[in-house]
């Protein structure tokens, strides 16, 4: 699964599935970066629960783990470049 905006807001705000539990089963990495975005995320509108979270704050949680994301794989190409 690609890391898209739309698929981390189908991932992560999606109802409980077997079909979201093989998703991520496939993108450990990707879940892993959920979960940690999700323990320090504060959504725009300032809504509590994610099940009272607008689609501002979804996209923003998306735009969230892409960061996190992006700056893992920045590391590991650093410490690739760096034993090499």
């Amino acid at each position: 699964m690609k890391p898209t905006v739309n698929n981390i807001i189908r991932l992560w705000f999606g109802a409980d599935t077997p079909i979201k539990h093989y998703k991520i089963k496939l993108n450990p990495e990707l879940w892993e970066v959920c979960q940690r975005v999700s323990q320090d995320f504060t959504p725009p509108s300032g809504a509590q629960m994610k099940e009272n979270y607008r689609k501002s704050d979804k996209t923003s949680f998306a735009r969230a783990v892409l960061d996190e994301l992006d700056q893992l794989h920045e590391h590991a190409e650093e410490s690739y470049d760096l034993a090499h």
